[in-house]
């Protein structure tokens, strides 16, 4: 079936792989798989990026959260409860009646997403790449702001808390969360769901394709318990050093974000050569499946080597032998 409408759709002619992505059932497949793939071979890398953040900003989030209701009765690291309470204080259901205040805490939250958005341009996970440590600063900026004013508003830390919120979701397309648990929980308890009728289902008589999405709902079950696990353990941390320390508890969410943002900058500086090699990849890629090819040398000589990355780019476009790396600098110098 899909054979016969992708041939329906090329004709004769050779479809490119980006057209090719335009077919339904292709894209389908091909996210389903990316999505397992993902989960069955992540580097150590984005294994202790994924884990290792996620636990530091959820206990951050959940300390921050508590600080914020223990001097506000606000809960600052979402907007569900600030949205329905605007309806509630407008028809005089919740008191007080002023229902300005939490319609500017869902202002201030979407204020903080978009200057995330303004500083981190792409989605996934892109340590070395995206100014990660430029939004981390910013968040603790946003708290220390809060903090030297003696916590006399709540609308700095509803923007930090939307800034973590938008640099995660970027980082992870939404399948990490930090700063709320809704979603959390529901991945948690669906994940959960799907591995009880795996197994009914099969009888534990499992082929390899129903191993590997067993295998891909497993590590992100484990995952999600580890992120509700640490908001907890954040709430608790936030609610006993507020008890102690007042105000100056704010600077504990606050050393947690500028701690993780140090670290970035460490990783910029050790990994840059790598990093330079992963854009040069990710670029020559891009460029490949747009049906554009390479457009300068270091390009050319990444499609030419023997990496598994630059076998499937010459496999997608036909297996054309690119033009050596002398040719390639010829063109774009002019010679």
């Amino acid at each position: 079936m899909v054979r016969e409408q992708l041939i329906e759709e090329g004709g004769d002619r050779q479809m490119s792989f980006a057209e090719a992505l335009k077919n339904n059932a292709v894209r389908h497949v091909l996210l389903d798989q990316l999505q397992i793939s993902d989960a069955l071979n992540p580097s150590v890398r984005e294994q202790i990026g994924i884990h290792f953040v996620g636990i530091v900003l959820s206990i951050a989030a959940g300390a921050c959260n508590a600080i914020a209701f223990a001097k506000f009765t606000y809960y600052v690291s979402h907007v569900s409860g600030s949205a329905t309470g605007i309806g509630l204080r407008w028809f005089e259901i919740q008191k007080p009646y002023d229902w300005m205040e939490p319609a500017f805490l869902v202002g201030y939250f979407i204020a903080g997403s978009l200057l995330c958005g303004l500083i981190v341009h792409s989605n996934g996970m892109k340590l070395g790449q995206a100014r990660y440590e430029v939004v981390l600063f910013l968040v603790s900026a946003m708290e220390m702001v809060c903090w030297a004013r003696k916590m006399a508003n709540p609308a700095w830390l509803a923007a930090a808390m939307g800034v973590q919120n938008a640099m995660i979701t970027s980082w992870s397309t939404a399948v990490v969360r930090t700063t709320h648990m809704t979603g959390t929980a529901t991945d948690l308890g669906s994940s959960l769901g799907r591995i009880i009728m795996r197994f009914l289902r099969l009888k534990c008589s499992l082929e390899e394709d129903d191993w590997n999405h067993h295998v891909a709902d497993r590590k992100k079950l484990v995952l999600m318990i580890c992120l509700l696990l640490s908001f907890i353990c954040g709430g608790y941390v936030g609610s006993a050093g507020y008890k102690a320390f007042k105000l100056h508890s704010l600077l504990i969410p606050a050393g947690l974000t500028i701690i993780l943002g140090v670290m970035h900058i460490a990783y910029c500086i050790l990994k840059r050569e790598e990093v330079k090699e992963e854009v040069v990849a990710e670029t020559a890629f891009r460029r490949q499946i747009s049906g554009k090819g390479p457009d300068d040398v270091e390009q050319q000589r990444f499609v030419q080597g023997n990496s598994p990355a630059a076998q499937f780019i010459r496999q997608i476009s036909g297996g054309q032998k690119p033009d050596p790396p002398g040719r390639v600098a010829g063109k774009y110098l002019g010679s």
